[in-house]
């Protein structure tokens, strides 16, 4: 296998005026390759994703292939910057998109020296494809794996294996699909080491953080095997001699699944855990840059007892899989987490086919509070909940509204705590922040910030990524005061570790700033009068909302956001419903 360098090939640059210049390019820049070609997205053709890049999109940036590290061809090494003429370049696009080996017989990998080779997982075995993408570690830069960018064949071909699946496991008893899933869930937790450095590598989450994930994994799909068992229909008491009205709950067919980086077991788990449980099939892509973990999960899947076709995972970019795969026209459901704007993309596609849609999207969070609360209690659950994942998932605090007579006091207790956390590599004990998943969110929050900056507002602490690590996509917890809603950043989500606090005079006047975005996933109100809280809560234009504690999303509680943070809800027996559907029969005898 040919060696990676990390030899500047580059700059490169062509313009590209053909279909077929444009697939080499992209090819090229999709390659296994180092991160810096991904931080040229748009340059390089890729799906531009404004905050959490899992989806497809339909941008078209200008076609333009910046720099990139490349793996090389003996003969093309110690080549001067810039002297690469076109043919060199697809050698190397040949080179690195060689068909790697297919890993039958239920093995999910292949080492091959320090590069791990996996495939997707297609009717209970690795698959693998023409092209190949690259896995990125957030924390060193470096390519570690490598997964297939499933084409339209691939897709196809996990799409029919689920529709055949689907006929005989919906036809299973109940208690044979729960046992399933209460097998799949003692796999996760027999392999949990397994997952959580898998989780830790991909995501760039703490180790402590990633157990927890997995844990949660392994609980969410033991919950939904239970929470299958309560599933009812109803019989209205008509009273009608020799006639009855029976109202069933059927599955609703394949379930395309799509899942983003952040906690990429936890969201899969919502998805496929209540699908499966009551009689769907499922076809999950993950997100590009966190494919792994996904992969193995499958594999487990297949082990406890999941029939061929049942769950499978295509793996790709957004633009490309992901696209194929929410467009197909036989998935009934398409269950994604992931942006608002990517959401609407798929809403979009949804309708060609009249698709039912769970969306959980973007979310910009704010906590109110009043000058009544035990706010020195409160300042731990705050940055806990601001901070952690180094801000990198959707019903985080984002936006912080003080009561002007304790905001000096609290801003200043806040920030303090705030400059406490030790950011650092995932596999320090002491890491409580680890680097963002990859560069587009690293740069995305750096321009949110520095616009917010520019438009008036003042950096209380962090600010700017930290240049004092050689490699990794680190930024340090950051806050800001002196904003306006017009900002970018009150407007945005902000998917990294920033948090905006500004003052209050009245609590009406907290509420309309807290409804002032195009988001309504959840918000966090800290009083002492319960009835105010009470009263307010009416007001406040979220799908939750936590009132005087912070902790994390119940499983037996539903979740989802209004406006543009979503439709549909997941988890609890209202998340298990999405996916069914109701048919009603009229009986006579």
């Amino acid at each position: 296998m040919t060696p990676y360098q990390r030899t500047w090939i580059g700059p490169i640059r062509i313009r590209v005026g053909s279909m077929c210049g444009y697939g080499i390019m992209r090819g090229i820049s999709r390659i296994l390759c180092s991160p810096l070609n991904r931080r040229f997205p748009r340059a390089a053709g890729a799906a531009s994703y404004k905050h959490r890049p899992s989806g497809p999109s339909m941008d078209r940036a200008p076609r333009r292939f910046t720099a990139a590290f490349l793996p090389l061809p003996p003969a093309l090494k110690g080549k001067p910057a810039g002297a690469l003429t076109l043919q060199e370049a697809c050698a190397i696009f040949r080179t690195a998109c060689r068909p790697a080996p297919h890993y039958g017989n239920g093995e999910a990998e292949l080492n091959t020296g320090d590069l791990m080779r996996f495939g997707c997982w297609i009717h209970g075995e690795s698959v693998t494809g023409n092209d190949r993408s690259a896995v990125v570690d957030p924390a060193t830069e470096e390519c570690f794996a490598e997964v297939p960018v499933c084409d339209a064949a691939l897709v196809d071909r996990a799409v029919a294996s689920a529709s055949e699946a689907l006929t005989a496991w919906r036809r299973e008893p109940t208690v044979k699909r729960v046992a399933c899933l209460r097998r799949l869930s003692q796999k996760i937790l027999e392999y949990a080491e397994e997952l959580t450095a898998l989780v830790v590598r991909e995501v760039g989450k703490p180790t402590a953080a990633a157990r927890s994930e997995v844990e949660n994994a392994a609980e969410l799909v033991g919950y939904f095997a239970e929470e299958a068992l309560r599933l009812s229909g109803e019989i209205p008491c008509l009273n009608v001699p020799k006639e009855q009205v029976l109202i069933l709950r059927e599955p609703v067919g394949v379930v395309a699944a799509v899942t983003p980086f952040n906690y990429p077991l936890s969201t899969l788990a919502c998805k496929i855990a209540p699908a499966l449980g009551v009689g769907c099939t499922v076809v999950a892509k993950p997100d590009e840059h966190t494919p792994l973990a996904t992969l193995k999960v499958a594999q487990l899947a297949s082990e406890a007892g999941f029939p061929p076709g049942a769950f499978n995972v295509v793996t790709g970019f957004g633009l490309q899989t992901g696209r194929l795969l929410v467009s197909h026209p036989v998935p009934r459901l398409v269950a994604f987490t992931g942006s608002s704007e990517v959401g609407k993309e798929i809403q979009k596609n949804g309708a060609d086919h009249v698709k039912r849609l769970i969306l959980e999207l973007g979310g910009h969070c704010p906590a109110i509070l009043c000058a009544d609360a035990p706010w020195r209690s409160v300042v731990p659950q705050m940055i806990s909940q601001a901070f952690k994942n180094s801000g990198q998932y959707c019903y985080r605090i984002s936006r912080i509204y003080v009561d002007r007579r304790i905001a000096a006091e609290f801003t200043e207790a806040f920030v303090k705590a705030a400059s406490a956390l030790k950011v650092g590599p995932p596999g320090d004990p002491a890491t409580q922040l680890g680097p963002l998943n990859n560069p587009d969110v690293l740069e995305t929050v750096r321009r949110q910030v520095e616009a917010a900056v520019g438009s008036g507002a003042t950096i209380l602490l962090g600010g700017r990524r930290l240049e004092t690590r050689s490699a990794g996509y680190y930024f340090p917890p950051t806050v800001l005061t002196g904003t306006h809603p017009g900002m970018e950043v009150m407007q945005e989500e902000v998917f990294g570790p920033v948090v905006v606090i500004e003052p209050f005079d009245d609590l009406q006047e907290a509420i309309r700033m807290a409804n002032a975005t195009p988001y309504g996933l959840a918000a966090y109100l800290f009083t002492a009068d319960l009835g105010k809280a009470l009263e307010r809560a009416g007001e406040l234009e979220v799908g939750s909302l936590w009132i005087n504690r912070i902790h994390q999303a119940l499983p037996f509680a539903p979740f989802g956001g209004v406006k543009e943070s979503g439709l549909g809800r997941e988890k609890s027996r209202f998340g298990v419903q999405e996916y069914t559907e109701l048919k009603t029969i009229y009986l006579s005898y």
